[in-house]
């Protein structure tokens, strides 16, 4: 950081040595000769605006102006700003003013257009804000294109997948969308490296809720996807959630009212990964304490096991039947409904 009481002479110095350039080097760089740039160090000559902002360019840091110049501070400040990214990094720079340029042109539309701009305005708004969040290791999304965060998410896969689901199965984590349950089957592909571990919870209000879905459920079961089925009653306080690896997050926000989610939260923080992987624990536990339905030993049950498609003969109806049979022996839960 640039002390504001220190003589830009000084300043241009430091930052030179601490980037390990040469004055011969910093005035190439700047487009000035070696002799200035010395004059400059030693407070013999103040370098003008032109020159301070290939200085700034070619340090990349911001050099501050003269008091002179105080009138034209607003446009020196944005001139040096864009300098010193653009030293950082060309390429987002001139992303960055290809977006201007559109902003620019989008400013001057006609009347009947003015709908569009607006919308692409609003678009611009929420990217800024998710970029805003970044540096912070954590983002949150409101409802926005979902299927494809969440598939950026799980492409980042290398040894696992715990997944809870929290609402009507139509509405989440994409699982009326065939990319979703695309992916789904192919991280759960045992043939094809990495060997990636896939558990996925419902928590649902009626076994009926997955007889739209009993299709995706019975393929995603059958290419080796654990999938266990949790009555509402029995957690309470579950949250939808997404995590890959121990690495990464996602946890959806719900308006149950409308069965919709309306934000989802991702993050790297290590203290959110660890505290998602510890909730799906305590609620994939249920399975093993008899108040959940472990899909996959469903399927495994003699009059199923030798089926491979849901549409054979009658395995569809066998697979509801039991399936409902499970859901039926779960007793009331006296605790309360787990976390």
């Amino acid at each position: 950081m640039t002390d504001p009481g220190e003589p830009i002479g000084a300043l241009v110095r430091r930052l030179r040595v601490e980037r390990n350039l040469t004055q011969a080097e910093l005035a190439q760089r700047a487009g000035c000769s070696r002799s200035l740039v010395q004059q400059i160090e030693n407070g013999s000559r103040v370098p003008p605006l032109s020159l301070r902002e290939r200085l700034s360019l070619a340090l990349g840091e911001e050099l501050p102006g003269a008091p002179a110049e105080a009138g034209d501070a607003a446009l020196h400040e944005l001139r040096m700003r864009f300098n010193v990214l653009l030293g950082k990094d060309p390429a987002v720079v001139a992303r960055a003013l290809g977006i201007a340029q559109s902003l620019l042109d989008a400013a001057g539309v006609r009347e009947e257009i003015e709908p569009l701009r607006l919308i692409a305005d609003r678009q611009l708004e929420r990217a800024e804000e998710i970029l805003t969040q970044i540096p912070s290791r954590s983002a949150t999304v409101w409802e926005w294109n979902t299927v494809n965060d969440w598939l950026t998410i799980l492409d980042q896969a290398g040894t696992s997948v715990r997944a809870i689901h929290t609402a009507d199965l139509g509405t989440i984590g994409g699982d009326v969308g065939d990319e979703y349950h695309a992916a789904i089957l192919r991280l759960a592909d045992k043939s094809l490296p990495p060997r990636i571990e896939v558990r996925r919870m419902y928590v649902l209000d009626d076994i009926s809720d997955v007889w739209p879905y009993d299709d995706k459920l019975w393929r995603q079961t059958r290419a080796g996807v654990e999938s266990v089925l949790i009555k509402r009653e029995h957690a309470r306080n579950a949250q939808s959630m997404l995590v890959v690896d121990d690495r990464y997050v996602a946890i959806g926000e719900y308006d149950y009212s409308q069965q919709a989610r309306v934000a989802t939260r991702f993050s790297v923080l290590n203290h959110d990964v660890a505290f998602a992987v510890k909730r799906f624990e305590k609620l994939y536990a249920l399975r093993l304490a008899g108040t959940a339905v472990p899909v996959n030993d469903v399927v495994a049950e003699p009059a199923l096991a030798g089926y491979r498609r849901l549409s054979d003969g009658d395995c569809r109806m066998q697979f509801r039947e039991a399936l409902a049979e499970r859901w039926a022996r779960i007793a009331a839960d006296p605790a309360g409904g787990a976390e």
